[in-house]
């Protein structure tokens, strides 16, 4: 089988990179990328919670499952929400919300400790 010119290319999700290894293109990042996440993911604070490793737990099934995504705004990202219908829009810098129902009642929620991952992993901006 040929390739087409409207293949699509699997892009990283972290720096959008050409996605060449079987492995990177199944869980949506290369190497280095995923190394960042899972550091990011080790460091995170979850003070805030009762049950850390519960909120730890979904945030990273959030991440893996490509459920959150970040717009063109540093900072900001779209969080699927678990019954995959809604969206909810994370802010971690500045006010640092999320608009789901826990976000907006207790001011926490997955959603934003796993957008607070990403936010960490996230590559080096570079000064133009």
């Amino acid at each position: 089988m040929t390739k087409t010119a409207n293949t699509p290319k699997a892009r990283c999700l972290g720096c959008r990179r050409k996605l060449t290894a079987p492995a990177s293109i199944a869980r949506g990042r290369g190497r280095t990328c995923q190394a960042r996440v899972n550091t990011a993911a080790k460091i995170v604070d979850l003070s805030a919670f009762k049950d850390a490793k519960a909120v730890h737990a979904k945030a990273i099934e959030l991440i893996e499952q490509g459920g959150i995504v970040p717009t063109r705004h540093h900072g900001q990202y779209l969080a699927v929400a678990s019954d995959g219908l809604n969206t909810y829009l994370v802010e971690t810098v500045g006010e640092r919300s999320c608009t789901c129902k826990a976000g907006q009642r207790l001011g926490r929620c997955y959603h934003l400790v796993a957008a607070d991952i990403l936010n960490a992993a996230a590559p080096a901006r570079h000064a133009a």
